[in-house]
């Protein structure tokens, strides 16, 4: 689709300098979309990773932590293991120009529990969950970086195909128009100054 523009000189040095902007704009582009599908690509193989070996650890705990109930009722074990404290801080990590959230254990704190009284497969089942622990908080991180990786895709996706399928080929198609344009006017200029030279030798 043409521009549209008067057909002169000064818009044919504008649109060639704004075609040179929009073709070093689209190659930028370009690159940022390799680099954030890359970034995206080795998150997504991290996160597959850790989202196997936490199936495996959340089975083994959920295993134990049935066994101890099958031994006691939910209200003998709520007395013999009392809450604990969890207290997390978060700090930002920069993937290219993009803000991913980034969470640490600040405190953690179990609750001293009954040793004689409890399972032993209760015991397993907490240290299981305290390494858990730190195995979801990087999923979250991954997870959240991944969601804004992908709509970063997205948008820098959409602007490339804008500048490559709309106005990249626009700025050539008036260029073209106005350049065509340029030259019939030259042509129809260097018709009448002839005529104008014969006039003047028959006079």
């Amino acid at each position: 689709m043409r521009l549209s523009v008067n057909p002169n000189r000064m818009e044919l040095l504008r649109l060639r300098r704004r075609l040179v902007l929009a073709e070093r704009g689209h190659k930028l582009l370009k690159d940022k979309l390799e680099e954030i599908m890359r970034r995206f690509l080795e998150l997504m193989r991290k996160l597959y990773d850790l989202q196997e070996g936490v199936g495996l650890k959340l089975n083994k705990i959920l295993f134990s932590f049935a066994l101890t109930r099958a031994q006691n009722s939910k209200k003998e074990l709520e007395e013999l293991i009392p809450e604990g404290k969890l207290r997390l801080a978060t700090h930002k990590e920069r993937i290219l120009n993009l803000s991913i959230p980034q969470f640490e254990i600040e405190e953690s704190e179990t609750s001293d529990y009954d040793l004689l009284n409890t399972e032993s497969e209760l015991d397993v089942g907490l240290k299981k969950a305290r390494e858990l622990l730190e195995d979801l908080l990087e999923m979250a991180r991954l997870w959240k970086a991944v969601e804004l990786l992908s709509r970063e895709i997205d948008v820098t996706r959409r602007r490339v195909n804008a500048l490559e399928h709309i106005l990249i080929p626009s700025i050539k198609e008036t260029i073209r128009y106005i350049s065509s344009r340029l030259e019939e006017m030259e042509r129809s200029y260097q018709v009448q100054l002839m005529r104008v030279k014969e006039i003047v030798r028959g006079h």
